[in-house]
């Protein structure tokens, strides 16, 4: 639990690390539900912590919160409850602070604390783990051994869970006579159970507002993976009355053998000694073939069948049930029992699935004229029964038939409202959502009273909402729908929408999450919070290490096996595939896919999935292109170019082939691909389509393409295109700082080509002056400028671009060693040809030193030396001449060792010149 709070405040106690302000704090606790609730507000960054301690034995969970007002703590001190037996209020904690202490009942209580924005709050909630193990009771249970007379041997029997009798009950005959105002069976209790937010009753933390909607979101959700949820179906509230209040069968105690036997049946049917019955029963039939208690028992026996195939499933005691109740109500027509056992065949049809006999089951009920005339309610019923029968046969225009009927006819308005708040429910079987919708509408204005007791027209109604793109309206019915039936099995389903909802929405990620932990948390391992679990499983891989990765993966494909959900399975992988993508890892996402497709050709969703697969191996392309590893891509991309690339219309695909064989040098196939790409985006230029590939896609803007292809033709020497492609550029101001620095090296380029060297000097010269960008990235263009500079005959002015490069990366220690390397060497053949040797020497020795470790330089070394050479410092040029690097340098360290021989011989010819007089003199006047 303490993770769970983590993960959910963790963003919030980030910016709380203040100290406690000086406001006072106030708050609340009490019973709400299942739940002790505790509410604190006052703060709007909250600085709190939460301990859990074991003390002498007791539960105790410590917070510590900013200093509370005396209401407040007054209101503490005073709380009791079964969970929370004693609360207590440190007023000298640290920093200012107050500590609480909540004494727990036992180890099965937890908390969860929260923080909510609008209106800020922390909230602290106790309730009973469910899965904690209860206490073992140590005491034994005394039971009563029961005998029960009979003339025939007893069967111990399992007995099946039945509803208690109320012995003061009217007979069964009376269960149908309702009163016109209804029943209250399907009103939902005032008391919300369950997880409830009595900080947010209004579920306002899952509302978004207009102005908070993100276009981009909504467009880029059209390729997000929604599985549709089942729709909610509110069982028929009369039916339910019925079988939770079973046929009281009483038989007045007589003193004849008959009477003793009969009462002995009834007996062993309250027992539920269900086999004893049957085999007492066929012993009394045979025995008092004409008993006056024939009609009880018939239906007595009829009622064992049933309860014995809804405890073992055998098809058999159902067929026999049905067969006894259909007898029964044709011998015993008058029967008080008759009409509604008539009308409780047709839903145990129903409720089996067998629509089309339920149907047959229901007509007999209306055509029989043994029951209630015109204002049966029983008839009614039945033609409710069988506008649902109409439903599971697709059957819509008849379902909505009998529905009306219903509705116009009937004099009990519980039936009416029913009926009316059915009609819905046939469209959405149907998918015609915009019907479904105006019908919950409709049922809902015309009938209010209906609206506790009919979750489907709100859960239903914003599931087509959903289904139908109409996203704001759907989340205000699914907040609607959780705040009135938190407890629904549906609710799990509504918050894990409202979730998918906020995430349509481009709604924080945080609150994206927030939504599905509560879900989780709210609904704990429940078949319907699955979807949520898998969601938060599949979002949190990108942060895993290898190893949880693996357990989660296994973990979401075991939680899609514990609920029936239509394509579970489909949405299990894609989740795990999405989760593959957050985490870059492409190759295994397309691995995935591409294995469940292949196993299941015809139930899968091929669209879904083709653009998924497609999706990843882009991105596994952009990958390989942006890391330099075009050779890579160019093999990703013919591994499938035949396949799943063969008829994809991506625009950011052929973008990155061209990149990749650009980079390759292959400008022919780069052009080709650009072109194709820079076509297609003029082509649709404005349009609904554009907007959705830009979003959907990492297409490039036309000024970059027109950049790229200004660059390919550059290589193909093709300067008079290049040079239109690179007029095409509108805004080069919105392009990044490198696209920017390559396009002024072009225009370089292209006007050198042209032989306007002043014209390209100036182009540089405006771009040095002006830029604002990165240092570092100037380093190229500084360069080229030098060289202009030299051509143009000023070399001061070259030495002055190419000082500017030394100094950036003396700064900044970011230039490319290539550029770096080429300027020290530019400005030492500069100054070596102005006939600054000490200048020279210094830019070659800095060149040697920082880079010829891991560059050829052998040259540069032998330049150097050289210069230390014709100015007659052998000794110097020797040193220079004898740390040659790399085993490409022999050619240099020959030339260097003749010229070190050549000088010695001549240093010894010089000396024995001097030696003769005559020579000497001859020398001297030479």
């Amino acid at each position: 639990m303490n993770t769970l709070r983590n993960l959910i405040v963790a963003g919030c106690l980030f910016f709380g690390l203040a100290s406690a302000q000086a406001a006072k704090v106030n708050g609340i606790i009490n019973f709400q539900g299942d739940t002790v609730h505790m509410e604190l507000s006052g703060q709007q960054n909250w600085d709190y912590d939460v301990k859990r301690l074991d003390k002498k034995g007791q539960v105790v969970v410590e917070m510590t919160v900013p200093a509370l007002d005396e209401s407040t703590i007054g209101s503490l001190s005073s709380f009791k409850s079964d969970f929370v037996t004693a609360v207590a209020v440190d007023r000298k904690g640290p920093d200012g602070k107050n500590v609480i202490q909540f004494t727990l009942s036992g180890e099965d209580i937890e908390t969860f604390d929260y923080l909510t924005d609008q209106p800020s709050r922390l909230i602290m909630d106790f309730y009973v783990n469910p899965s904690a193990k209860p206490k073992k009771d140590g005491k034994a249970v005394a039971k009563k051994d029961t005998q029960i007379p009979t003339e025939l041997p007893a069967k111990d029997v399992k007995p099946v869970a039945k509803a208690k009798t109320d012995k003061n009950r009217k007979p069964a005959a009376d269960t149908l006579a309702i009163a016109d105002q209804g029943v209250g069976f399907a009103a939902n209790d005032s008391v919300k159970s369950g997880i409830f937010d009595g900080g947010d009753p209004d579920y306002s933390r899952f509302s978004v507002k207009d102005y908070e909607i993100k276009e981009e979101a909504m467009i880029r959700a059209k390729d997000n993976y929604y599985i549709p949820f089942p729709m909610l179906e509110t069982p028929v509230s009369y039916w339910e009355k019925m079988k939770f209040t079973p046929a009281i069968y009483q038989i007045s105690p007589q003193s004849t053998e008959e009477n003793k036997q009969a009462r002995l049946l009834l007996t062993l049917f309250e027992k539920q000694r269900y086999g004893v019955y049957l085999k007492t029963q066929a012993w009394f039939k045979d025995k008092y073939p004409k008993s006056e208690y024939n009609e009880v028992i018939d239906f007595m026996t009829a009622d064992v069948h049933l309860a014995l195939w809804q405890e073992e499933g055998r098809m058999k005691d159902y067929d026999e049930a049905m067969q006894k109740y259909k007898e029964a109500v044709a011998k015993y027509p008058r029967s008080a029992l008759a009409e509604r056992t008539s009308v409780k065949t047709g839903f145990l049809a129903l409720e089996k699935g067998d629509a089309l006999n339920s149907l047959r089951l229901f007509q007999e009920h209306i055509d029989n004229k043994n029951f209630s005339g015109k204002e049966s309610v029983s008839k009614d019923l039945a033609r409710l029964g069988m506008g649902l029968a109409f439903m599971k046969l697709n059957k819509w225009t008849d379902a909505i038939a009998q529905f009306d009927q219903v509705e116009k006819e009937a004099f009990n308005r519980d039936l009416k409202v029913e009926a009316a708040y059915r009609r819905g429910d046939v469209w959405v079987r149907g998918k015609n959502y915009a019907k479904a919708v105006d019908e919950y509408q409709k049922a809902l204005k015309k009938y209010p009273e209906g609206q506790s007791s009919y979750p489907n027209a709100f859960f239903n109604q914003a599931e087509s909402l959903f289904m139908m793109n109409k996203y704001p309206q759907s989340l205000d019915t699914y907040r609607e729908f959780v705040k009135k039936f938190p407890s629904s099995n549906h609710s799990a389903f509504a918050m894990t929408r409202m979730g998918e909802l906020l995430e349509i929405f481009g709604a924080d990620k945080s609150r994206v999450m927030g939504a599905y932990l509560e879900t989780y948390f709210r609904y704990g391992e429940t078949p319907n919070a699955v979807i949520a679990r898998l969601r938060l499983l599949s979002t949190r891989m990108k942060g895993m290490k290898p190893k949880e990765v693996n357990h989660a993966v296994e973990e979401i494909m075991s939680l899609a096996k514990k609920i029936d959900l239509p394509n579970i399975e489909q949405f299990a992988t894609v989740m795990v595939a999405d989760g593959y993508t957050h985490r870059g890892e492409h190759q295994k996402a397309v691995d995935l896919l591409s294995k469940y497709y292949k196993e299941h050709p015809t139930s899968v969703d091929v669209p879904l999935l083709t653009n998924r697969i497609v999706s990843n191996i882009n991105d596994k392309l952009e990958s390989e292109v942006n890391d330099g590893n075009f050779i890579k891509a160019l093999k990703t991309h013919s591994q499938y170019a035949d396949n799943w690339l063969k008829n994809s219309k991506r625009l950011d695909t052929k973008y990155n082939v061209g990149r990749a064989f650009e980079m390759a040098g292959v400008p022919v196939e780069a052009e080709r691909y650009y072109k194709d790409v820079l076509n297609r985006i003029y082509a649709i230029r404005g349009t609904a389509e554009a907007k959705e590939i830009q979003v959907k896609e990492q297409i490039p803007s036309e000024d970059e393409l027109n950049l790229r292809l200004s660059n390919v033709f550059t290589q193909e020497q093709k300067y008079n295109q290049a040079y239109d492609y690179l007029k095409n550029i509108k805004t080069p101001e919105k392009m990044d700082e490198q696209s920017q620095i390559e396009r002024v090296n072009i225009a370089v380029r292209l006007l050198e080509k042209r032989g306007d060297n002043d014209s390209a000097v100036r182009y540089l010269g405006e771009l040095l002056r002006t830029w604002k960008g990165q240092p570092q990235l100037v380093a190229e263009p500084y360069l080229k400028l030098a060289e202009l500079q030299v051509k143009q005959s000023k070399p001061d002015e070259a030495i002055q671009s190419l000082e500017m490069i030394d100094k950036l990366q003396s700064d900044s220690g970011k230039i490319s060693p290539v550029i770096h390397a080429k300027a020290l060497e530019m400005m030492g053949d500069i100054y070596l040809n102005k006939k600054q040797q000490d200048l020279a020497t210094g830019s070659y020795e800095k060149l040697l030193e920082k880079y010829e470790d891991n560059r050829p330089l052998s040259s540069i070394r032998y330049k150097l030396g050289q210069i230390y050479f014709k100015a007659g410092e052998i000794q110097k040029a020797a040193e220079v001449w004898n740390d040659f690097k790399g085993d490409k340098s022999g050619f240099w360290k020959n030339l260097a060792q003749e010229q070190l021989k050549n000088s010695e011989w001549r240093d010894g010819y010089k000396k024995y010149i001097k030696r003769i007089p005559a020579m000497s003199e001859n020398e001297q006047g030479q």
